[in-house]
Protein backbone atom coordinates (compact mmCIF):
# COMPACT_ATOMS: atom_id res chain seq x y z
CA UNK A 1 0.00 0.00 0.00
CA UNK A 2 2.71 2.94 0.94
CA UNK A 3 5.38 1.79 -1.86
CA UNK A 4 2.38 2.03 -4.61
CA UNK A 5 1.02 5.69 -2.78
CA UNK A 6 4.82 6.81 -2.74
CA UNK A 7 4.82 5.93 -6.11
CA UNK A 8 1.91 7.98 -7.63
CA UNK A 9 2.93 10.72 -5.45
CA UNK A 10 6.17 10.64 -7.39
CA UNK A 11 4.61 10.46 -10.96
CA UNK A 12 1.74 13.44 -9.86
CA UNK A 13 4.60 15.24 -8.26
CA UNK A 14 6.86 15.55 -11.09
CA UNK A 15 4.37 16.32 -13.58
CA UNK A 16 3.05 19.45 -10.98
CA UNK A 17 6.92 20.56 -10.18
CA UNK A 18 7.43 21.59 -14.24
CA UNK A 19 4.50 22.34 -15.28
CA UNK A 20 5.88 26.12 -14.94
CA UNK A 21 8.31 25.31 -17.35
CA UNK A 22 5.78 23.85 -19.60
CA UNK A 23 3.31 27.34 -19.08
CA UNK A 24 7.32 29.52 -19.71
CA UNK A 25 7.37 27.75 -23.16
CA UNK A 26 3.63 27.93 -24.14
CA UNK A 27 3.63 31.60 -23.44
CA UNK A 28 6.63 32.44 -25.29
CA UNK A 29 5.30 31.61 -28.45
CA UNK A 30 2.24 33.56 -28.03
CA UNK A 31 2.41 37.02 -29.50
CA UNK A 32 0.50 38.82 -26.73
CA UNK A 33 3.62 37.97 -24.34
CA UNK A 34 5.66 40.86 -25.41
CA UNK A 35 2.73 43.31 -26.14
CA UNK A 36 4.01 45.84 -22.63
CA UNK A 37 7.82 45.76 -24.05
CA UNK A 38 8.32 48.53 -26.47
CA UNK A 39 9.25 47.71 -29.80
CA UNK A 40 12.77 48.67 -29.69
CA UNK A 41 14.31 47.00 -26.54
CA UNK A 42 14.48 42.95 -27.24
CA UNK A 43 13.97 41.04 -24.11
CA UNK A 44 17.71 39.20 -23.27
CA UNK A 45 16.81 35.20 -22.83
CA UNK A 46 18.55 34.97 -19.91
CA UNK A 47 15.78 36.94 -18.28
CA UNK A 48 13.22 34.45 -18.81
CA UNK A 49 15.51 31.95 -17.72
CA UNK A 50 15.93 33.88 -14.74
CA UNK A 51 12.58 34.88 -13.73
CA UNK A 52 11.93 30.67 -14.33
CA UNK A 53 14.20 29.69 -12.28
CA UNK A 54 12.59 32.26 -9.44
CA UNK A 55 9.08 30.66 -10.37
CA UNK A 56 10.04 26.86 -10.26
CA UNK A 57 11.41 27.75 -6.58
CA UNK A 58 8.34 29.70 -5.78
CA UNK A 59 5.64 27.33 -7.20
CA UNK A 60 7.58 24.24 -6.12
CA UNK A 61 6.55 25.89 -2.32
CA UNK A 62 3.01 26.25 -3.32
CA UNK A 63 2.45 23.47 -4.74
CA UNK A 64 3.63 21.63 -1.56
CA UNK A 65 1.34 23.57 0.37
CA UNK A 66 -1.68 23.35 -1.28
CA UNK A 67 -1.53 20.09 -1.78
CA UNK A 68 -1.50 20.18 -5.36
CA UNK A 69 1.36 17.19 -5.87
CA UNK A 70 0.43 14.82 -3.34
CA UNK A 71 -2.22 11.62 -4.33
CA UNK A 72 -3.67 12.27 -0.28
CA UNK A 73 -5.67 15.37 -1.64
CA UNK A 74 -6.39 14.72 -4.77
CA UNK A 75 -9.60 13.34 -4.51
CA UNK A 76 -10.94 15.65 -1.69
CA UNK A 77 -11.87 18.39 -4.50
CA UNK A 78 -14.07 17.68 -6.90
CA UNK A 79 -11.92 19.54 -9.80
CA UNK A 80 -8.92 21.35 -7.38
CA UNK A 81 -9.65 24.89 -8.94
CA UNK A 82 -9.56 26.30 -5.48
CA UNK A 83 -6.05 24.81 -4.75
CA UNK A 84 -4.53 25.54 -8.42
CA UNK A 85 -5.82 29.61 -7.79
CA UNK A 86 -4.37 29.91 -4.70
CA UNK A 87 -0.83 28.70 -5.82
CA UNK A 88 -0.92 30.21 -9.18
CA UNK A 89 -2.06 33.59 -7.52
CA UNK A 90 0.60 33.18 -4.44
CA UNK A 91 3.23 32.76 -7.37
CA UNK A 92 2.45 36.06 -9.38
CA UNK A 93 2.34 37.95 -6.08
CA UNK A 94 5.72 36.67 -5.57
CA UNK A 95 6.86 37.21 -9.08
CA UNK A 96 5.42 40.67 -9.44
CA UNK A 97 7.55 41.48 -5.77
CA UNK A 98 10.59 39.88 -7.44
CA UNK A 99 10.03 42.42 -10.26
CA UNK A 100 9.79 45.01 -8.57
CA UNK A 101 12.79 44.31 -6.23
CA UNK A 102 14.90 43.59 -9.23
CA UNK A 103 14.36 46.72 -11.83
CA UNK A 104 16.80 45.53 -14.18
CA UNK A 105 15.10 42.52 -14.92
CA UNK A 106 13.03 43.26 -18.08
CA UNK A 107 10.43 41.05 -18.76
CA UNK A 108 6.94 41.50 -20.35
CA UNK A 109 3.84 41.75 -17.64
CA UNK A 110 1.81 40.60 -20.24
CA UNK A 111 3.85 37.71 -20.55
CA UNK A 112 3.46 37.12 -16.30
CA UNK A 113 -0.24 37.28 -16.87
CA UNK A 114 -0.20 34.81 -19.87
CA UNK A 115 2.19 32.02 -17.67
CA UNK A 116 0.40 32.03 -14.79
CA UNK A 117 -2.80 31.26 -16.66
CA UNK A 118 -1.58 28.74 -18.40
CA UNK A 119 0.14 27.54 -15.35
CA UNK A 120 -3.85 27.71 -13.73
CA UNK A 121 -5.30 25.19 -16.42
CA UNK A 122 -2.17 22.86 -16.44
CA UNK A 123 -2.36 22.28 -12.94
CA UNK A 124 -6.05 21.91 -13.58
CA UNK A 125 -6.02 19.43 -16.26
CA UNK A 126 -3.41 17.37 -14.94
CA UNK A 127 -5.07 16.58 -11.93
CA UNK A 128 -8.42 16.14 -13.27
CA UNK A 129 -6.94 14.01 -15.22
CA UNK A 130 -4.75 12.08 -12.69
CA UNK A 131 -8.29 11.65 -11.17
CA UNK A 132 -10.56 10.76 -14.02
CA UNK A 133 -8.19 8.16 -15.11
CA UNK A 134 -7.65 6.52 -11.29
CA UNK A 135 -10.46 3.96 -11.65
CA UNK A 136 -9.05 2.65 -15.10
CA UNK A 137 -7.43 -1.24 -13.84
CA UNK A 138 -4.17 0.13 -15.70
CA UNK A 139 -3.61 2.03 -12.46
CA UNK A 140 -4.47 -0.12 -9.60
CA UNK A 141 -1.98 -3.26 -10.68
CA UNK A 142 -2.16 -6.23 -8.93
CA UNK A 143 -4.52 -6.81 -5.94
CA UNK A 144 -3.25 -6.23 -2.19
CA UNK A 145 -4.05 -8.82 0.39
CA UNK A 146 -4.26 -7.54 3.93
CA UNK A 147 -5.12 -8.83 7.07
CA UNK A 148 -7.24 -6.67 8.88
CA UNK A 149 -7.25 -6.29 13.17
CA UNK A 150 -10.44 -5.42 14.21
CA UNK A 151 -13.74 -6.92 13.84
CA UNK A 152 -16.27 -4.12 15.30
CA UNK A 153 -18.52 -2.08 13.51
CA UNK A 154 -15.09 1.17 13.47
CA UNK A 155 -13.26 -1.68 11.18
CA UNK A 156 -15.89 -2.77 8.86
CA UNK A 157 -16.30 1.02 7.87
CA UNK A 158 -12.67 1.71 7.50
CA UNK A 159 -12.51 -1.62 5.22
CA UNK A 160 -15.36 0.18 3.32
CA UNK A 161 -13.37 2.85 3.00
CA UNK A 162 -10.83 1.41 1.68
CA UNK A 163 -11.86 -0.06 -0.72
CA UNK A 164 -13.50 2.74 -2.23
CA UNK A 165 -9.39 4.56 -2.18
CA UNK A 166 -8.42 5.13 -5.90
CA UNK A 167 -5.57 3.75 -7.11
CA UNK A 168 -5.63 1.28 -4.63
CA UNK A 169 -7.29 -2.23 -5.32
CA UNK A 170 -7.63 -4.61 -1.58
CA UNK A 171 -8.54 -8.07 -0.81
CA UNK A 172 -9.16 -8.88 2.97
CA UNK A 173 -7.48 -12.15 3.90
CA UNK A 174 -9.18 -12.43 7.15
CA UNK A 175 -9.85 -10.60 10.46
CA UNK A 176 -8.05 -10.47 13.78
CA UNK A 177 -10.68 -9.95 16.30
CA UNK A 178 -9.48 -8.83 19.86
CA UNK A 179 -10.49 -9.83 22.98
CA UNK A 180 -14.06 -8.49 24.21
CA UNK A 181 -14.65 -7.29 20.30
CA UNK A 182 -17.87 -7.31 18.70
CA UNK A 183 -17.78 -9.47 15.11
CA UNK A 184 -19.54 -6.82 12.98
CA UNK A 185 -17.63 -8.66 9.35
CA UNK A 186 -18.54 -11.31 7.02
CA UNK A 187 -16.45 -10.67 3.75
CA UNK A 188 -13.46 -12.85 5.02
CA UNK A 189 -12.87 -15.38 7.81
CA UNK A 190 -12.64 -14.18 11.29
CA UNK A 191 -9.50 -15.37 13.20
CA UNK A 192 -9.54 -14.77 17.09
CA UNK A 193 -5.99 -13.46 19.30
CA UNK A 194 -5.91 -17.19 20.96
CA UNK A 195 -4.63 -18.65 17.12
CA UNK A 196 -1.88 -16.81 16.20
CA UNK A 197 -0.46 -19.95 14.03
CA UNK A 198 -3.61 -19.38 11.61
CA UNK A 199 -2.18 -15.87 10.51
CA UNK A 200 1.29 -17.44 10.03
CA UNK A 201 -0.12 -19.83 7.32
CA UNK A 202 -2.44 -17.10 5.46
CA UNK A 203 -0.69 -15.70 2.09
CA UNK A 204 -0.55 -11.63 2.46
CA UNK A 205 1.41 -8.60 2.21
CA UNK A 206 0.61 -6.41 4.95
CA UNK A 207 -1.65 -5.56 8.25
CA UNK A 208 -3.91 -2.93 9.04
CA UNK A 209 -5.00 -2.09 12.26
CA UNK A 210 -8.31 -0.98 12.07
CA UNK A 211 -9.00 0.30 16.10
CA UNK A 212 -11.48 3.20 17.54
CA UNK A 213 -9.57 5.31 20.40
CA UNK A 214 -10.45 3.91 23.16
CA UNK A 215 -8.54 0.84 21.91
CA UNK A 216 -4.79 2.81 20.91
CA UNK A 217 -2.92 1.76 23.77
CA UNK A 218 -3.27 -1.56 22.45
CA UNK A 219 -1.47 -0.50 18.80
CA UNK A 220 2.07 -0.66 20.50
CA UNK A 221 1.77 -4.71 21.35
CA UNK A 222 -0.12 -5.21 18.33
CA UNK A 223 3.04 -4.17 16.29
CA UNK A 224 5.41 -5.92 18.53
CA UNK A 225 3.46 -9.08 17.52
CA UNK A 226 3.36 -8.77 14.06
CA UNK A 227 7.24 -7.69 13.67
CA UNK A 228 7.85 -11.62 13.55
CA UNK A 229 5.80 -12.36 10.51
CA UNK A 230 7.81 -9.59 8.37
CA UNK A 231 5.55 -7.71 7.31
CA UNK A 232 4.33 -4.26 7.43
CA UNK A 233 2.41 -2.99 9.65
CA UNK A 234 -0.71 0.09 9.06
CA UNK A 235 -2.69 1.54 11.41
CA UNK A 236 -5.12 3.78 10.35
CA UNK A 237 -6.01 6.74 13.17
CA UNK A 238 -9.92 8.69 13.51
CA UNK A 239 -9.60 11.33 16.30
CA UNK A 240 -12.76 12.79 15.15
CA UNK A 241 -14.26 15.24 13.49
CA UNK A 242 -12.89 18.02 14.17
CA UNK A 243 -8.98 16.94 14.54
CA UNK A 244 -6.58 15.58 12.14
CA UNK A 245 -3.36 14.02 11.91
CA UNK A 246 -2.68 16.01 8.57
CA UNK A 247 0.06 19.05 8.90
CA UNK A 248 0.21 18.30 12.68
CA UNK A 249 2.46 15.95 13.81
CA UNK A 250 5.89 17.38 14.13
CA UNK A 251 9.69 16.28 15.94
CA UNK A 252 10.77 18.33 18.53
CA UNK A 253 14.00 16.14 19.60
CA UNK A 254 13.01 12.95 20.80
CA UNK A 255 9.47 14.07 21.40
CA UNK A 256 6.60 13.84 18.63
CA UNK A 257 4.40 16.49 19.42
CA UNK A 258 0.64 17.33 18.37
CA UNK A 259 -0.47 20.23 17.15
CA UNK A 260 -4.11 20.39 18.73
CA UNK A 261 -5.71 23.40 16.94
CA UNK A 262 -8.53 23.81 14.77
CA UNK A 263 -7.07 27.46 13.36
CA UNK A 264 -4.62 27.69 10.32
CA UNK A 265 -2.32 30.49 12.27
CA UNK A 266 0.44 28.44 12.31
CA UNK A 267 0.67 27.60 8.56
CA UNK A 268 2.58 28.31 5.85
CA UNK A 269 0.13 30.40 3.84
CA UNK A 270 -1.13 32.88 7.01
CA UNK A 271 2.61 33.11 8.42
CA UNK A 272 4.37 33.93 4.74
CA UNK A 273 1.70 34.23 2.34
CA UNK A 274 -0.37 36.66 4.27
CA UNK A 275 2.46 38.51 5.52
CA UNK A 276 3.82 39.21 2.11
CA UNK A 277 0.42 40.07 1.11
CA UNK A 278 0.25 42.56 4.11
CA UNK A 279 3.58 44.08 3.92
CA UNK A 280 3.61 44.93 -0.06
CA UNK A 281 -0.25 46.02 0.34
CA UNK A 282 0.69 48.63 3.47
CA UNK A 283 4.13 49.83 1.26
CA UNK A 284 1.55 50.67 -1.64
CA UNK A 285 -0.74 52.23 0.62
CA UNK A 286 1.26 54.46 2.04
CA UNK A 287 2.78 55.48 -1.19
CA UNK A 288 -0.35 55.96 -3.10
CA UNK A 289 -2.68 57.62 0.05
CA UNK A 290 0.23 59.90 1.31
CA UNK A 291 -1.17 63.39 -0.69
CA UNK A 292 -4.74 61.81 1.14
CA UNK A 293 -2.65 61.84 4.22
CA UNK A 294 -2.00 65.22 4.11
CA UNK A 295 -5.28 66.44 3.31
CA UNK A 296 -6.54 64.82 6.61
CA UNK A 297 -3.89 65.79 8.99
CA UNK A 298 -4.83 69.39 8.12
CA UNK A 299 -8.54 69.14 8.77
CA UNK A 300 -7.49 67.54 12.07
CA UNK A 301 -5.11 70.05 12.94
CA UNK A 302 -7.83 72.89 12.21
CA UNK A 303 -10.87 71.23 13.04
CA UNK A 304 -9.46 71.04 17.06
CA UNK A 305 -6.49 72.27 18.88
CA UNK A 306 -4.14 68.88 19.91
CA UNK A 307 -2.11 66.28 18.11
CA UNK A 308 -3.05 64.95 14.31
CA UNK A 309 -2.39 61.03 15.44
CA UNK A 310 -4.06 59.23 18.58
CA UNK A 311 -1.62 56.46 19.82
CA UNK A 312 -2.97 54.01 22.01
CA UNK A 313 -2.31 50.12 23.56
CA UNK A 314 -4.46 47.80 22.32
CA UNK A 315 -3.76 43.94 22.60
CA UNK A 316 -2.31 42.08 19.46
CA UNK A 317 -1.82 38.64 18.78
CA UNK A 318 -0.97 36.42 21.97
CA UNK A 319 -2.14 38.69 23.98
CA UNK A 320 0.86 40.85 23.26
CA UNK A 321 0.73 44.72 24.01
CA UNK A 322 0.82 47.81 21.21
CA UNK A 323 0.41 50.97 20.31
CA UNK A 324 -2.54 51.24 18.02
CA UNK A 325 -2.11 54.90 15.18
CA UNK A 326 -5.00 56.30 14.10
CA UNK A 327 -5.93 59.77 13.09
CA UNK A 328 -7.22 61.48 16.05
CA UNK A 329 -11.03 62.27 16.16
CA UNK A 330 -12.22 62.85 19.55
CA UNK A 331 -11.48 66.19 21.68
CA UNK A 332 -7.82 65.99 23.70
CA UNK A 333 -8.55 64.25 26.94
CA UNK A 334 -6.47 62.52 30.44
CA UNK A 335 -5.28 59.10 29.27
CA UNK A 336 -7.37 57.27 31.55
CA UNK A 337 -10.60 58.31 30.50
CA UNK A 338 -9.77 57.60 26.43
CA UNK A 339 -8.49 53.96 27.89
CA UNK A 340 -11.69 53.02 29.87
CA UNK A 341 -14.54 54.17 28.56
CA UNK A 342 -16.37 52.93 25.95
CA UNK A 343 -16.99 55.12 22.74
CA UNK A 344 -20.58 55.21 21.71
CA UNK A 345 -22.59 56.38 18.70
CA UNK A 346 -23.20 59.81 18.83
CA UNK A 347 -20.48 59.96 21.43
CA UNK A 348 -20.10 63.81 22.70
CA UNK A 349 -16.17 63.68 22.78
CA UNK A 350 -16.01 63.53 18.83
CA UNK A 351 -14.93 66.14 17.07
CA UNK A 352 -17.21 67.39 13.90
CA UNK A 353 -14.47 66.01 11.60
CA UNK A 354 -13.78 63.09 14.01
CA UNK A 355 -17.48 62.31 12.57
CA UNK A 356 -16.48 62.17 8.85
CA UNK A 357 -13.52 59.82 9.24
CA UNK A 358 -15.75 57.55 11.66
CA UNK A 359 -18.77 57.59 9.45
CA UNK A 360 -15.90 56.36 6.45
CA UNK A 361 -13.73 54.55 8.66
CA UNK A 362 -10.94 56.70 7.50
CA UNK A 363 -9.43 57.31 10.86
CA UNK A 364 -7.67 53.90 10.52
CA UNK A 365 -5.94 54.73 7.65
CA UNK A 366 -2.35 55.29 9.68
CA UNK A 367 -2.87 52.00 11.05
CA UNK A 368 -1.02 51.02 7.81
CA UNK A 369 1.74 51.82 9.33
CA UNK A 370 1.13 49.49 12.66
CA UNK A 371 0.78 46.10 9.70
CA UNK A 372 4.37 47.15 8.34
CA UNK A 373 5.67 47.23 11.27
CA UNK A 374 4.32 43.42 12.11
CA UNK A 375 1.79 44.47 14.64
CA UNK A 376 -1.46 43.68 12.72
CA UNK A 377 -2.68 42.44 9.62
CA UNK A 378 -4.93 44.30 7.01
CA UNK A 379 -7.94 41.81 8.07
CA UNK A 380 -8.39 40.36 11.48
CA UNK A 381 -9.92 40.77 14.71
CA UNK A 382 -10.53 44.37 15.75
CA UNK A 383 -7.95 44.70 18.78
CA UNK A 384 -9.00 45.52 21.65
CA UNK A 385 -8.03 48.18 24.52
CA UNK A 386 -5.82 45.77 27.91
CA UNK A 387 -8.99 46.88 30.22
CA UNK A 388 -11.55 45.90 28.10
CA UNK A 389 -9.82 42.95 27.31
CA UNK A 390 -9.17 42.06 30.82
CA UNK A 391 -12.75 42.71 32.06
CA UNK A 392 -14.27 40.49 28.69
CA UNK A 393 -11.92 37.53 29.58
CA UNK A 394 -14.09 37.21 32.79
CA UNK A 395 -17.14 37.50 31.92
CA UNK A 396 -17.47 35.37 28.41
CA UNK A 397 -15.83 31.95 27.53
CA UNK A 398 -13.60 31.39 24.83
CA UNK A 399 -12.32 35.56 24.23
CA UNK A 400 -8.82 35.14 24.26
CA UNK A 401 -8.95 32.68 21.78
CA UNK A 402 -9.34 35.96 19.03
CA UNK A 403 -5.83 36.61 19.88
CA UNK A 404 -4.91 33.22 18.87
CA UNK A 405 -3.87 35.42 15.69
CA UNK A 406 -3.28 38.56 14.12
CA UNK A 407 -5.11 41.39 14.67
CA UNK A 408 -6.53 43.70 11.95
CA UNK A 409 -7.43 46.84 10.75
CA UNK A 410 -10.93 45.31 9.24
CA UNK A 411 -12.65 42.01 10.35
CA UNK A 412 -15.44 39.54 9.20
CA UNK A 413 -17.37 41.13 12.23
CA UNK A 414 -16.95 44.69 10.86
CA UNK A 415 -18.18 43.68 7.40
CA UNK A 416 -20.85 42.09 8.94
CA UNK A 417 -22.28 45.19 10.67
CA UNK A 418 -20.29 44.37 14.13
CA UNK A 419 -18.48 47.83 14.89
CA UNK A 420 -18.70 50.16 17.40
CA UNK A 421 -21.35 49.50 20.15
CA UNK A 422 -22.42 46.00 19.56
CA UNK A 423 -22.83 43.16 20.93
CA UNK A 424 -19.05 41.76 22.12
CA UNK A 425 -20.66 37.97 22.13
CA UNK A 426 -21.78 38.33 18.46
CA UNK A 427 -18.35 39.63 17.51
CA UNK A 428 -16.56 37.22 19.20
CA UNK A 429 -18.68 34.10 17.05
CA UNK A 430 -17.27 36.15 14.05
CA UNK A 431 -13.59 36.52 15.29
CA UNK A 432 -14.06 33.10 16.03
CA UNK A 433 -15.22 31.42 12.07
CA UNK A 434 -12.84 33.56 10.57
CA UNK A 435 -9.89 32.17 12.75
CA UNK A 436 -10.73 28.45 12.20
CA UNK A 437 -11.90 29.25 8.69
CA UNK A 438 -9.19 31.61 7.51
CA UNK A 439 -7.93 31.50 3.68
CA UNK A 440 -6.06 33.91 1.45
CA UNK A 441 -9.67 34.24 -0.50
CA UNK A 442 -11.73 34.84 2.67
CA UNK A 443 -8.93 38.20 3.20
CA UNK A 444 -9.34 39.05 -0.06
CA UNK A 445 -13.14 39.01 0.10
CA UNK A 446 -13.04 40.56 3.44
CA UNK A 447 -10.85 43.38 1.89
CA UNK A 448 -13.33 43.99 -1.31
CA UNK A 449 -16.16 43.98 1.42
CA UNK A 450 -14.74 46.62 3.58
CA UNK A 451 -14.96 49.66 1.00
CA UNK A 452 -18.49 49.24 -0.03
CA UNK A 453 -19.28 49.09 4.80
CA UNK A 454 -17.04 51.97 4.87
CA UNK A 455 -18.79 53.95 1.99
CA UNK A 456 -22.39 52.95 3.03
CA UNK A 457 -22.92 52.66 6.86
CA UNK A 458 -21.80 54.30 10.05
CA UNK A 459 -19.28 53.91 11.64
CA UNK A 460 -19.07 55.18 15.42
CA UNK A 461 -15.30 53.70 16.02
CA UNK A 462 -14.44 49.88 16.83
Amino acid sequence: MMSRILYYNLLLRGLVYFLPSFAFGMSSRLPLAAASVPMNRAIPPQYHLILLLFTQLVWIVAAEYYKLSTVAELFWEYTGIQAAFLACFATFLLQSAFLVFVQDLIVSRTFILLSNLLLFLLVVATRNWFRLTSASANWGGQCEKIVVVGTDQYARRCVRLLRRTPLFQCQIEAYLQLPGQPVTVNDAPVITATEPSRVEKLSFEEVVVALPAKRYSQVSSLVESFQSLGKPVRAIFDLGPRLSLKDKLFQAGRLQIMSLAISPTESFAYTVLKRTFDLLSALLGLVILSPFFLVIAVMVKLGSPGPVFFLQERVGRHGKPFNMIKFRTMYCSNREESDTIWTTRDDPRVTPIGAILRRFSLDELPQLVNVICGEMSIVGPRPERPFFVAKFREKIHRYNMRHCCQVGITGWAQINGLRGDTSIIDRLQYDLYYIRNWSFVLDLQIIARTAFVAMGSDSSGY
